[in-house]
């Protein structure tokens, strides 16, 4: 509901909601050492209650605040851990941080002090698993060789930190990062593992449109392969029966295309914004190279960007497909129309034909009954004339029977002239 001010504003019922979703996500400030673990669990778009549930759970049995019913994202103060989660448009990071209790890189982790039959119940499926530890500088090469021969590493942020990563999961099931950070910015170092974070989760949930568009190209090209068929019929001269069959046919593979982007697209689209998203976090990073070493950037161009582009290439060859088949029902539906105009005007050419016959057969029926008529009228007539003849002196019947026969004849035609006319509607 809105609310009113002394200044007797009105604000947006949503401009609180907002404001808040500029600061939903924050970074963590951190200063080394220090380990960070990121859990990335796919539940879907409707799995946003059960996640909430899930983190309320936890919060429960450790006696702290609950997230609210619509809220989405809590942090939770675990004493010697903090967990944060977060929900996004189809997935919860949880994100773990703490202090190590010894000083060999990689030996914990941040949700080793979390309960394990929480951790083991997480909603969804696991994606992302991955762990990053922030240390004080040391030799860089000596922590490099901590990722064997595929180490990809660069400076971050005008050499504020190192990263060091080889993007392969390592006895645990969990991706490895290693930062060197220079003591003094914990702002800064927030910041730079949260972007790394990110890169590694939506390097992952963009992928997962690859093996979409493997699948999708298989049955893409199947429909090609059909549409290419159904266009050699078109160009075959057909009649109208069978353009029909084969605009049938036609629309039944623009209904399984439909479908097939109906199911594909939103996999498509979320992989192009993830892909944008992981760019712009690299691109955040300002990497300078490590002589010897990739760059997380030129990493993902490598690995990451060609996979993107098969992705992008079977969305669009999706929109091709439709495209053809509809230009194709077009170019069908406009032969059965003017297949169907050209037998239309031959029906009525032939009913024209139809018509100027009976129109003559009528005409001669008229004249055929003009005489009937006018012959039965002039009989009829003659017997008054007779009756005349025998009453009045020097009359004569037969002279007068024969000068009302035109007259008689002329009168009748005219009659069923007009009567003819008045049902016809003709005029003039």
């Amino acid at each position: 509901m809105a609310t009113s001010t002394a200044t007797g504003w009105r604000y947006h019922p949503q401009r609180d909601a907002l404001l808040a979703e500029a600061h939903a996500r924050p970074f963590t400030p951190l200063t080394g050492p220090a380990l960070v673990t990121r859990i990335a669990t796919l539940s879907g778009q409707d799995g946003e209650a059960a996640d909430r549930d899930h983190m309320a759970a936890l919060c429960r049995r450790l006696g702290q605040p609950e997230p609210g019913p619509t809220a989405r994202w809590a942090v939770l103060d675990g004493g010697t851990w903090r967990l944060r989660w977060e929900r996004h448009t189809e997935l919860s990071t949880w994100t773990g941080f703490r202090t190590p209790t010894g000083n060999t890189a990689f030996d914990e982790t941040a949700f080793d002090l979390v309960p394990e039959d929480w951790l083991a119940s997480f909603p969804g499926e696991v994606l992302v698993a991955t762990r990053l530890e922030v240390w004080p500088a040391v030799d860089p090469a000596a922590a490099a060789a901590m990722f064997g021969i595929e180490v990809v590493g660069s400076r971050l942020s005008d050499d504020a930190a190192i990263v060091f990563t080889d993007f392969r999961p390592d006895g645990r099931g969990m991706t490895r990062l290693l930062m060197l950070a220079h003591a003094g910015d914990a702002s800064q170092t927030g910041r730079l593992v949260q972007s790394l974070l990110e890169v590694e989760t939506y390097r992952l949930m963009a992928l997962l449109a690859f093996p979409v568009a493997g699948q999708t190209g298989r049955e893409l090209a199947a429909i090609e392969a059909r549409a290419g068929e159904l266009a050699e019929k078109l160009t075959e001269d057909g009649d109208p029966e069978a353009d029909r069959r084969l605009l049938d046919e036609l629309s039944v593979l623009a209904g399984e295309t439909e479908a097939l982007i109906g199911r594909t697209g939103f996999r498509f689209d979320a992989a192009a914004a993830y892909h944008r998203i992981v760019r712009e976090r690299i691109d955040m990073l300002r990497e300078a190279h490590i002589n010897g070493l990739l760059t997380l950037g030129e990493f993902m161009q490598r690995r990451l960007d060609p996979a993107m582009r098969t992705c992008d290439a079977v969305a669009e060859r999706q929109r091709a497909a439709i495209g053809r088949i509809a230009r194709m029902a077009q170019m069908l539906n406009t032969r059965v129309e003017v297949a169907a105009e050209a037998t239309s005007a031959a029906l009525l050419a032939s009913m024209d034909r139809r018509a100027g016959a009976a129109l003559k057969l009528q005409q001669t029926v008229e004249g055929l009954s003009t005489v009937a008529i006018s012959y039965y009228a002039v009989a009829l007539l003659g017997f008054p004339l007779k009756a005349m003849e025998s009453s009045i002196e020097g009359f004569n019947a037969t002279l007068a029977t024969g000068l009302a026969a035109p007259v008689v004849v002329a009168a009748v035609w005219y009659r069923l002239r007009s009567f003819r006319r008045k049902l016809t509607g003709e005029h003039g």
